[in-house]
Parts: structure tokens; sequence; C-alpha cells
């Protein structure tokens, strides 16, 4: 029989914030464990760090401007293929847990959540079951943003049912109950999906354990007594959900089903600027901390103890990843990389150059903004829909302070040509236009972080315009 898959997926983890990366802060041994005994791919990405989007990448395969799911709140398209749908042709039951933020439908109100508003999330929408991807069993939500005050909806009921503790803490007991009831012939595809350490950054006290004027932090980082504070709160966030990922393996090493043979993968739907540049509680843009995340394969005895990984993988490889670990047909339609030869231990040469993004980001303010990017690994070359350019240099200026592309001419042109050559291999449907032919816009970057830390986004104030 196949192996049990067990995704489980946070929402914001910085790749650099676990403790085997290099983080003299944090404390991870569970991912440490994990990634001693498979491989950690240290130059992760997710494609486009911002939640609706990279969970379409993550869950279809394809990059979000040519996916399911292509902007913030959009929903998983009813009728397109999924990692659910996928895993079940090849005879696996699907279970989801936790966050989902990919089937907001305005109409879907209970009627609890009507008659007391005020108790509730911003949006507390229950997901009908035709843009839940195909996971037959569902105890999932939209966005809580709530780590104390969280709720979930099981299956087809139309009211939901509160989360009683700590939100990681309950999902993992929703998950471990789940596992230790299974009963099912078949093969096992689990998700557990946990919001933290996504905003608003709270923790539960036993887990408050640093002092916020004693973390080491980056250079990039702008120094503030409330940037130290909610940098704490993070790592905090952070130590609880290692916390519970070891629970997770503690209960499949309990069950006779599951002990050596589930397939645990561990990651991230994007990362966190975590103070630098200015900001916390925020992602959207290109740099490293945004769009590095953590990525684990973990299948002791099955797959070999490697060293960290420094290919450049990235949330679109995930799913015909995923699918070549388990020896499964990778349809076409999959844009990704099939690094399951990477992960044996067999001879892989991986990719070049990373495809990544800001598809369709809400116009709530102007520091959301439109992008495409590519990273390798020595450059990172992005261009903005106001016609900004940045170019670092990662190898020389691994903290992104300084912005090449008015000075590298060269550099940046071959990098805006390698990019338009990824989009056209993507079938970006229209950036590629705006990049030849676009008209420039002045602005509408500001920074306004001095004035609210963890507000807006940076600026770059040596940007130039074609």
């Amino acid at each position: 029989m196949r192996p049990h898959i067990l995704y489980i997926l946070s929402d914001e983890h910085s790749g650099m914030a676990m403790s085997h990366a290099g983080d003299p802060n944090v404390q991870t041994p569970n991912m440490d464990r994990m990634a001693k005994e498979g491989v950690s791919f240290t130059n992760a990405y997710a494609n486009c760090p911002i939640c609706t989007p990279s969970r379409g990448t993550i869950f279809s395969g394809r990059h979000a401007h040519s996916g399911p799911v292509q902007h913030f709140f959009d929903v998983y398209k009813a009728t397109a293929p999924s990692t659910a749908t996928i895993l079940q042709e090849n005879g696996y039951h699907t279970a989801y847990f936790g966050k989902w933020h990919c089937g907001v439908v305005q109409n879907q109100l209970p009627s609890t959540v009507r008659e007391n508003r005020d108790a509730y999330t911003p949006w507390p929408h229950r997901t009908p079951e035709y843009h839940r991807a195909g996971f037959q069993d569902w105890h999932g939500f939209e966005v809580n943003n709530a780590p104390f005050d969280g709720f979930y909806y099981h299956q087809d009921e139309t009211e939901p049912r509160w989360l009683e503790k700590y939100q990681t803490d309950a999902l993992t007991d929703l998950a471990i109950s789940y596992l230790e009831s299974y009963d099912k012939p078949d093969p096992l595809f689990l998700v557990l999906s946990v919001e933290p350490p996504h905003f608003p950054l709270d923790a539960p006290e036993a887990f408050m354990r640093f002092d916020p004027g004693q973390l080491e932090t980056r250079p990039n980082f702008t120094d503030s007594p409330r940037m130290r504070e909610q940098l704490a709160t993070y790592y905090a966030m952070i130590e609880n959900l290692d916390w519970n990922i070891g629970r997770v393996l503690e209960a499949l090493n309990h069950q006779p089903e599951f002990r050596n043979n589930t397939m645990t993968i561990y990651f991230s739907d994007h990362g966190d600027f975590m103070g630098s540049h200015g900001v916390i509680n925020r992602k959207e843009y290109p740099h490293q901390e945004s769009v590095r995340i953590p990525t684990i394969f973990h299948y002791p005895g099955k797959l070999p103890a490697q060293p960290n990984s420094n290919d450049l993988f990235s949330l679109v490889d995930l799913l015909p990843t995923t699918l070549g670990l388990i020896d499964a047909e990778i349809p076409a339609h999959l844009q990704g990389l099939d690094f399951s030869p990477a992960v044996r231990g067999d001879r892989f040469k991986g990719p070049e150059k990373v495809l990544l993004e800001m598809c369709g980001n809400p116009r709530w303010s102007l520091d959301f903004l439109d992008w495409r990017a590519m990273v390798t690994d020595r450059w990172k070359y992005a261009y903005f829909e106001t016609g900004h350019e940045l170019l670092f240099d990662l190898h020389a200026d691994p903290y992104e302070q300084n912005n090449l592309a008015s000075t590298e001419i060269k550099q940046r042109n071959q990098c805006r040509q390698e990019l338009l050559n990824l989009l056209a291999q993507t079938r970006e449907p229209y950036f590629d236009v705006i990049m030849e032919h676009g008209v420039p816009v002045k602005g509408p970057v500001q920074d306004v972080s001095a004035d609210s830390p963890g507000g807006l986004a940076p600026t770059w104030k040596d940007t130039i315009q074609p």
C-alpha cells in the first residue's frame, strides 16, 4: 500500500526562523529532528507570498497567474483538479483541518453568525462543498485571525464550532483524534493547516519566554521596542507550532497504522518580514524574509537522511514532488518540477531560477502592488506594475539592503529578459505587456513604517523608472 501523506501547513513562517536554519533565538527541536532525519530545502520559496493565491499554488501545482486561485480572497474553482482529487484517483482518502482561505462566498453566513456578528472575526464564512477542492472530510474555516477565539465548520454543518483553546493546539487535537480513529482501508492524505504565526501576534503564556531586549536581530532589522516585542511573540508562536508538530509525530508513532508508513511534509504558505526593512506582520513583497519558507520532507526508514538541500525548491513543485514520491503519474498540466529524486537522495539537477509574483492584489491601499520577480542562487530581480525595479546580489548582499537596478544595468537587463522568458513559459496573460509596453507611474510606494511600525510596506528610495 502507498504511504499515508500528512501535510502540516503553517501561515507566515519565514524560512529563516528555525534553529536548524541558523536563527539564534528560536528553538525548534521537532522541525530540526524532521530535517535531520529527512531533508530540509533551505532555498525554498513561496511563489506568491500572500495567503489565498499561495494556497492555490500549493493545491493546484500551478502558478497563481495561471491557476485556479489567482488573487486575494479568490475561491478554488469548483471544476479544477487539486491535490485531493488527484490523490483520490490514486486510492487515497482525503481530510482537511484548519485554515483554507480559498472559498470565501459572501452568501455563506450561518444564522448564528448573522445574529451575533460581533462575536466572530471579519470573515466567518462557511466554505461550500464545491469550493473545497475535493477534500472529503472537512474541518475547516476561511479566516479566523484570532488565535484564542477561533472556530471551524465540520462537513456540511451550517453552524460553526468553536475551538475551545489556542488555535494551533485545538486543531492539532482534532487532527490527532482523527488519526487515532481512522479505520478506512485506503491510505490517508491529511492536511493540518494552522494560522499561527500569522497575525494577530499572540501565544500561550507558557511559550512567552523571550526577552525582547535580548533578541539577536538581522542586520536589516529596524530596531524599536515595539518591533522587538512583536518579534518576541512571533518566535513564541513558532515554538508553540514546533511543540504541536512534535505531538503529531508522537501520535503517528503510537499508531500501528501510521508508524513507519507516513510521509510528513512541513511547509508554510509564505514568510514574514520579521521586522526587517521596517515592517512586521507583512509579506506581499519579493524580499527573502517574505518569500523564503520552511520545507521539510520526513519519512524515516524510507527516505534517506540528508544534509540540508540548497536546491531552488518552490511551492509550485510540492504537488508533483508528492506524486513522484508515491510513484504516481504526474499530470501534464502541473507547472512545477518533481523533486522526488532529490528527496530520495538520487542524482538531481534542480532549476536555475524560480518565478515569484504578487498576483491580483486587492486595492485596499496604495501599498498593494502587483509585481513579477525571479530568483537564482545569486540574483533577485523584481519588476513592479509601477515600473519600479529591484535587483539584489544575494551573495554580496544577503539582507537586500543595496538595490542595484540603477547601477548594474547589464545584469538588470539580463534578469529582466529571463523573467520575461519565465512568464512566457508559465502562460502569463498580461504582465509581460506591462513590462514591455506599460506606462510608468509616479509612486505609489511610500514609507510610513517610521510612523506606524508594522504598517505599510517599505520603500526603496533608489528605485528607477524606465
